[in-house]
């Protein structure tokens, strides 16, 4: 049963974050996007909540939801352009939860080994990352471009230990911070603490059928679990 409201029995090895939903509110914007490519790459869609349920995993398996796009008669070049676009057309719709990203910063500020683990592709974070304003409070970031197997698998926030130099007797005292299922699968098999945020796309319901080692329902909560004081 997870436990939302007390701090972790020791510090945080390291803090890895997850992006959409997690560390900003998009998921009616990504949902949206994927609506207007397959309307008009396939000529049909799915319902929100299907759309909704891919949130977490890259935007190449995005768009092979319905098959291979080529034997659909679809160009993937062309749908990632399309979705690129359609995201950054209205991205004022990205709304930053900058009490989150406050925590991130914090944490870092302490010392903490803080990374980025994303599905988004190489020119999706290019694009939010300055919006973010963390460049400076991460010592890197993993893209599904980066990695052959994206979440759910593990290997993203296995790099990223590894590039923060967390060696593997120190992996069960490091964090990863998400909002789906695809996160928390991630996060278990990776063998770290699984912490599941309710305010993203899968919401409080299914982060409880996930089962993270902790949940929280709040920053004020994220922020006591992971560095013992509410936020400010």
């Amino acid at each position: 049963m997870s436990e939302p409201l007390r701090s972790l029995a020791a510090p945080p090895a390291a803090l890895l974050w997850d992006v959409d939903g997690t560390l900003t509110d998009s998921t009616a914007l990504i949902a949206e996007a994927l609506d207007y490519i397959y309307r008009k790459h396939f000529g049909r869609t799915l319902s929100y909540d299907e759309r909704r349920g891919l949130i977490g995993t890259p935007l190449r398996a995005q768009i092979r939801v319905f098959g291979e796009p080529a034997d659909l008669g679809a160009d993937e070049d062309a749908m990632t352009a399309d979705f690129i676009h359609f995201y950054e057309q209205w991205k004022h719709r990205e709304v930053i939860l900058y009490d989150v990203i406050a925590i991130l910063k914090r944490g870092y500020a302490a010392g903490i080994p803080t990374a980025l683990v994303t599905s988004k592709n190489r020119e999706e974070l290019a694009n939010t990352l300055p919006r973010l304003g963390i460049a400076d409070s991460i010592s890197l970031a993993v893209t599904a471009d980066d990695i052959v197997n994206p979440k759910p698998a593990p290997d993203g926030i296995l790099k990223a230990l590894d590039g923060l130099g967390i060696r593997a007797d120190g992996r069960a005292l490091a964090c990863y911070i998400g909002d789906t299922r695809h996160d928390l699968q991630a996060a278990r098999d990776a063998g770290v603490i699984a912490v599941g945020v309710t305010w993203g796309a899968a919401g409080a319901e299914r982060i409880a059928v996930a089962k993270p080692d902790y949940s929280v329902d709040s920053p004020a909560e994220l922020s006591r679990l992971l560095l013992g004081t509410p936020s400010d």
